[in-house]
């Protein structure tokens, strides 16, 4: 079998110039861990992950116990706000392996199998195809 079976076709992205507030309004509506980002020619750049918005929301200095007793919502809510407006290109991890739509299935799998969550299908332009992610491998079965 070949990724181009198993992926999903269409996967929700953001443009790498969209300001960061439009990704995290698609993560948290979507429910997304991770998100694809292209570019205006549909090109796959990179994904931009809930880790980095984990690592916005801590607090840059440590904090004793009754530091972060005090702490409120407006105190994380301020740490990602002067974030909001830069680019999601600024954000994006441009590392992440892709798998092409003619690719063996096992290729993908591997590639779970070490930590992925979601794996972006690209054809021999960079442009965005497909999906894949572990759950849709296992979609198919019935249960």
């Amino acid at each position: 079998m070949k990724c181009k079976h198993y992926m999903m076709s269409a996967p929700t992205a953001v443009l790498d110039t969209a300001p960061l507030s439009e990704a995290v309004a698609i993560m948290v509506r979507k429910h997304m861990q991770d998100l694809m980002v292209v570019n205006e020619a549909g090109e796959f750049i990179g994904t931009i992950t809930s880790f980095v918005l984990s690592k916005i929301l801590t607090p840059t200095e440590p904090q004793s116990a009754e530091d972060a007793e005090r702490e409120t919502a407006e105190d994380v809510d301020n740490r990602l706000i002067p974030h909001l407006h830069r680019k999601v290109v600024e954000f994006v991890d441009h590392a992440h392996p892709v798998v092409d739509p003619e690719a063996p299935l096992s290729e993908a799998l591997h590639l779970f199998a070490a930590g992925y969550l979601r794996l972006p299908v690209v054809d021999a332009d960079r442009k965005l195809v497909g999906a894949l992610s572990s759950l849709t491998i296992l979609r198919r079965f019935r249960f």
